[in-house]
């Protein structure tokens, strides 16, 4: 085989040879195999006899070195001095009371400057050594003066502390671990329990909403006391229980003077005078009383507090209400009240009572409001039945006063004036009736915002609740919406029906006064006038509720008054008068009446517009009139008086009888006159246009 011919496996050395020159190869092989053995024995075999030799060299060295060892530590013995007393000797008393002094004034600085950083905590934690300090210190005959200094200092270090403790606490935007902190530093410094400062907390905050309900009673201020009690609550909720436990608790963990928080702080130097503290100084844990309050008594106490702050806070609202008597005033502040409470209304304890009260008031305060708003029309009866007894001048329409207004106000005075003159309305009755207008108007706007309150959608303003809440919150927004609505309506419509009671009360007794003593045409004019500008306007507002069927008894009885006195006017100024002269039938022209009985007609129209001026004479009031004056003419001997033909008694019975064939004179010629007359008053009857 070639020198530098390598074969990888024994296939290629048969494939490639032949087998005299494999089996040389074979042997070439074993020969080369035993010699590299040889070779590996042979080096293995000196290494390790090196190695053995070097082990026990190894061994010999130790054994000298145990034996030097021994050597010297005989030597060490035989040279030790004689034994002393190396036991730890207790330091001196004056090094010990310096020393406290210095750590007690170094406390004072640290605390001072804790506080002005607002490091509540830490401050408290100082102020506790320092009462310790101050306690061991107290046998100090020599210190007693710069101890008097030192306790004053402290003392009033922690009248600041409190006051500082205090702020927080009563402040709203207070997060939970700042509260934390404030009352573990109000427990340290006061050494009260965890259950004692929630009752502490919860006190300053009912001093405070007292003190801004009392000092101001505005809608701002009960909106912010509603916010604030709501924050508060949640407050309690979150301190309460395990929070407040672990905080105390940390505190317990390790000794004041260990923490390094206190112990690293520079300006105490504790690495000179620790070893010279007293050891109840520097293992001293603070101690809180235990007090363990179970779910329910928590929730009750919450509970108590809310229902202490809803009262007081219901009290500021009911007197700010009695001075709101705008119905929209008062529904914005409920709607800003409800926003305030309804986003936290499940997650805030007690949340059922303060809305309970804060709709107590609210309620209460409308449903006033709703019977002052019917009871007003009271009040504008009594003016439009006083109205009755007023005798007013009127003006002229041509009053040197009005005539000479300018352009620019002038027209819409003299438009006024003439509407109040047609409608024959004095300065009472057009107040009245601008006050019944109004009052409609009001009436009408306060039932729109109370039917706009089912519209408001309390479901996107109310906190969303967990499934077994939304029974609570569909009730929630039932009352808020339908049973407000309901109460708010029913108030209102109670006491407009109260009110229309009133009215048609009032208008009655006003009529028996009228008619029951001396009947004055004046009055039962004006009562008259009083009735139609009212009813008119109360009807057409309310339909259902205003009927007044007794109304029409008592408008017939003044319409007698007033048909009374034209008739006896009329009679008076015919007898005044000259008699008329009995003309022929040659004297006047066919079909036509006399003189006398057409001055009868213009002389009764001209009383008619003395008396009630053109707006009284409705359909029934000159239907009884015409019925007085015929009864007068026809119905007494005096006929002569009034007509001078039997064309003239059937013309005056066309006029104002219903039936000009009834009731036929005597002294008529014929019943030829009566359809003649009738059709001559058919052209004429325009010329007497109130009796037409």
């Amino acid at each position: 085989m070639d020198p530098g011919a390598t074969i990888t496996t024994w296939q290629q050395a048969f494939e490639e040879y032949r087998i005299p020159v494999t089996r040389a190869i074979e042997k070439q092989l074993r020969a080369s195999a035993a010699r590299d053995r040889e070779k590996l024995r042979a080096l293995v075999g000196g290494s390790y006899r090196d190695l053995l030799a070097t082990a026990e060299a190894i061994v010999g060295l130790e054994t000298t070195s145990k034996a030097a060892e021994e050597h010297l530590a005989s030597i060490s013995l035989n040279c030790r001095p004689p034994n002393q007393d190396v036991s730890a000797r207790p330091p001196a008393p004056e090094k010990v009371a310096l020393a406290q002094v210095r750590l007690l004034q170094q406390c004072c600085i640290t605390s001072a400057t804790a506080l002005r950083a607002q490091n509540i905590l830490q401050c408290a934690q100082l102020i506790v050594v320092s009462s310790l300090l101050l306690k061991s210190l107290g046998g100090q005959q020599g210190l007693i003066q710069s101890l008097e200094f030192l306790r004053d200092k402290i003392g009033l270090l922690r009248r600041q502390l409190l006051r500082q403790v205090d702020a927080k606490l009563v402040n709203p935007v207070s997060n939970r671990s700042g509260l934390l902190n404030s009352l573990c530093s109000y427990c340290l410094v006061t050494s009260v329990s965890s259950e004692d400062a929630l009752a502490h907390l919860r006190q300053l905050r009912l001093d405070k909403l007292r003190r801004q309900l009392t000092k101001s009673g505005n809608r701002d201020t009960i909106s912010n006391a509603l916010q604030y009690q709501i924050i508060s609550l949640q407050a309690f909720k979150s301190l309460t229980g395990r929070p407040i436990v672990e905080a105390m608790n940390g505190l317990q963990r390790r000794p004041i003077l260990a923490d390094p928080t206190i112990r690293e702080l520079e300006t105490l130097d504790l690495d000179r005078t620790w070893p010279l503290l007293p050891t109840e100084i520097q293992t001293f844990v603070p101690y809180f009383k235990r007090s363990t309050s179970t779910s329910e008594e928590i929730e009750s106490k919450l509970e108590a507090w809310s229902l202490e702050v809803s009262r007081v806070l219901s009290t500021s609202l009911d007197r700010h209400l009695a001075g709101m008597n705008d119905i929209t005033t008062v529904l914005e502040l409920r709607k800003e009240l409800y926003a305030t409470l309804l986003p936290s209304y499940f997650s805030t304890p007690a949340s059922a009572n303060i809305t309970e009260h804060i709709r107590q008031s609210l309620n209460q305060r409308l449903n006033t409001i709703c019977q002052e708003q019917g009871s007003r029309l009271t009040e504008i009866t009594r003016l439009l039945s006083d109205g009755t007894h007023t005798r007013q001048s009127t003006k002229s329409l041509w009053d040197a006063e009005l005539v000479q207004t300018s352009l620019s106000h002038g027209g819409s005075r003299f438009t006024k004036q003439v509407k109040n003159r047609h409608a024959g309305l004095n300065g009472v009755l057009s107040k009245g009736a601008k006050l019944l207008d109004a009052w409609l108007l009001s009436v009408n706007d306060t039932q729109n915002q109370i039917d706009e309150l089912v519209k408001i959608r309390w479901r996107d303003i109310v906190e969303e609740p967990e499934e077994e809440q939304e029974d609570d919150a569909s009730e929630l927004i039932r009352a808020l919406s339908e049973k407000d609505k309901e109460i708010y309506s029913n108030s209102l419509q109670e006491s407009l029906r109260k009110s229309l009671a009133d009215y048609q009360k009032s208008m009655v007794e006003a009529t028996s006064y009228i008619t029951d003593t001396t009947p004055s045409v004046a009055s039962a004019v004006m009562l008259l006038r009083s009735i139609r500008t009212s009813t008119v306007a109360l009807q057409r507002a309310f339909l259902d509720d205003s009927r007044f069927e007794s109304l029409d008894t008592l408008v017939t009885k003044l319409h007698e008054v007033v048909a009374h006195e034209v008739t006896r006017r009329l009679s008076q100024s015919m007898e005044e008068g000259t008699r008329p002269q009995k003309l022929g039938k040659t004297t006047l022209p066919n079909d036509m009446p006399s003189p006398t009985a057409f001055s009868t007609l213009r002389k009764l129209c001209k009383i008619m517009l003395e008396i009630g001026g053109t707006d009284l004479w409705s359909p029934p009031a000159v239907s009884m009139v015409k019925k007085a004056v015929y009864h007068r003419i026809f119905g007494t001997a005096n006929v002569s008086s009034y007509t001078s033909s039997g064309f003239d008694q059937a013309y005056l019975r066309a006029a104002l009888g219903p039936d000009p064939r009834q009731n036929l004179s005597k002294e008529s010629d014929s019943e030829a006159d009566v359809p003649a007359a009738a059709e001559y008053w058919t052209r004429t009857k325009l010329l007497f246009g109130v009796i037409a």
